[in-house]
């Protein structure tokens, strides 16, 4: 314990962030604690408070970088996928493997909750509509008639129906469906959304309150 002069500030930091993502995949996010954190990096808990002021100051460095991991992997996804037509599909399997391969990442980063008293860093929202972001940008193509605001409803409503698939597929739970095939369950659910925002979009209907 107190080995303060061994590592810089920004090592205990990292050491710090990758104790508590182990601790989040053997104990689940209710068995993290500060203390448990100190004793897998091998420090006090005191020293532990000065690198993170809190205990949600460290989840919210942990859900950084989780915001951080999957835009970059929605990013690679559509940029090897070469038809604009496939890129929503592209990405959303790539966000539902995401939550399927480190589910308690993806869990907290949805689930933790600050105190009410509270503000959000501007840059924990700022990494959670990145991806939004990305999302509209793979339907522009796709949606050519669409102006900017109509646009942003489509990628929201594309991408709510897509994390709560992930959902069922993180928790193990898309098996009471029949199926545990979530690729195909994946690209019908992104064909069926497709179909109705592009037949909204050519009806004209895009200008009316709802899309």
């Amino acid at each position: 314990m107190g080995r303060r002069n061994l590592h810089s500030r920004e090592q205990q930091q990292e050491m710090a962030i990758a104790a508590a993502e182990l601790l989040l995949i053997r104990d689940g996010i209710d068995g993290l604690t500060m203390r448990k954190v100190a004793e897998v990096m091998g420090y006090t808990v005191g020293n532990l408070y000065l690198l993170f002021a809190s205990q949600d100051g460290l989840l919210l460095a942990i859900n950084e970088r989780t915001g951080d991991a999957i835009h970059a992997a929605l990013r690679a996804a559509a940029d090897a996928e070469p038809a604009p037509a496939r890129r929503p599909h592209a990405i959303a399997a790539a966000y539902i493997d995401f939550g399927r391969r480190h589910t308690h990442r993806w869990r907290l980063m949805f689930e933790h909750s600050l105190p009410p008293d509270t503000r959000r860093p501007p840059e924990a929202d700022a990494r959670i509509r990145r991806m939004f972001e990305l999302v509209q940008g793979v339907l522009a193509p796709l949606l050519p008639r669409l102006e900017p605001a109509p646009l942003q409803l489509a990628a929201t409503v594309l991408w709510s129906s897509v994390h709560g698939l992930c959902a069922l597929v993180a928790t193990g739970k898309l098996r009471w469906s029949g199926s545990d095939d979530y690729r195909a369950i994946s690209d019908a659910l992104v064909d069926c959304c497709l179909a109705g925002l592009q037949h909204r979009a050519s009806s004209g209907l895009s200008g009316k309150p709802g899309l």
